[in-house]
């Protein structure tokens, strides 16, 4: 049952320059205002945030022998995508400009940090390549200065996340072409067929709205959240493997599916060495400084 659009909570003309007021932020998605919800601006875009909640904290579980093994840092990223959720849980509740902020730089945050974590040190100035931690703190005084910069200019936000997601996706995309192991190149091309359908579906949200609005399917945004979270999920775990063979070719790192190997494409992918219950240095010549 869906209610009259109440549109007196969102006042484009309002010029008090509260960045919590509801719908503050300039960017307003296809979905109807206070359609289904007297008290939610987007309800679907709202609601469908809900695997941000529920998918990193079972990945957690997951990768607790890898992150012990290699690199606690990586759970950072999965808290981060949580952190991601609530962002666009209250933006699309609100659409506030707070609200917009959280969610992008909780994205801008994600992206750094993969960076700092996956990148190889083949890309890095010779001093980075040393001393890597100086390329970490980089990365997070890179991320900053954005943050920061959101604030007194917006639009800031935009250009860092196209500066930052583009190259990533060509990194990912040259190494798994030169990784021999079948199944992750299957669930890296799995991988990038969902990110190009969920881009896709959020660029018919942005420019095609009018069309969706007449066949009353104004809920491609909603698809999209769903989308990104599990092929970001997954760019985690394929990056999480290349990094590890790239260091060191001959760990024995192997990918597995929760809860099902069979469902395969509906379940979570993971990452676990042959043996994890070894946990002698000798075997984690890759241990990270993250």
């Amino acid at each position: 049952m869906y209610l009259t659009t109440f549109q007196s909570k969102l006042d484009p003309t309002s010029t008090d320059g509260n960045p919590f007021r509801l719908g503050s932020s300039k960017v307003d998605w296809c979905e109807p205002n206070y359609v289904v919800s007297y008290h939610i601006a987007e309800f679907w875009n709202t609601i469908s945030n809900i695997f941000f909640f529920l998918v990193p904290p079972v990945m957690i579980f997951l990768f607790r022998p890898y992150s012990k093994r290699v690199a606690n840092g990586i759970m950072i990223l999965w808290i981060l995508l949580i952190i991601i959720g609530v962002g666009s849980v209250y933006f699309h509740a609100t659409l506030s400009l707070v609200g917009q902020l959280v969610d992008e730089i909780s994205i801008l945050w994600v992206l750094t940090a993969g960076y700092a974590l996956f990148l190889p040190s083949i890309y890095l100035p010779q001093s980075f390549r040393v001393q890597r931690h100086r390329f970490v703190y980089t990365c997070v005084i890179f991320a900053v200065i954005i943050t920061c910069l959101s604030f007194v200019y917006p639009y800031a936000n935009a250009f860092a996340l196209m500066i930052l997601g583009l190259p990533s996706i060509g990194f990912i995309i040259i190494h798994l072409k030169r990784s021999d192991n079948p199944r992750i190149r299957s669930l890296g091309l799995h991988c990038f067929g969902m990110w190009v359908v969920a881009v896709t579906i959020w660029i018919c949200d942005r420019m095609f709205c009018s069309f969706w609005l007449a066949i009353s399917f104004p809920y491609l945004h909603a698809i999209w959240h769903v989308l990104i979270l599990f092929s970001s999920n997954e760019a985690i775990v394929v990056c999480g493997f290349l990094t590890i063979k790239h260091q060191n070719p001959q760990a024995n790192l192997h990918l597995h599916y929760w809860p099902n190997e069979l469902w395969k494409w509906f379940t979570l992918p993971y990452l676990k060495f042959h043996d994890d219950s070894d946990m002698s240095d000798d075997n984690i010549s890759t241990k990270s400084i993250i």
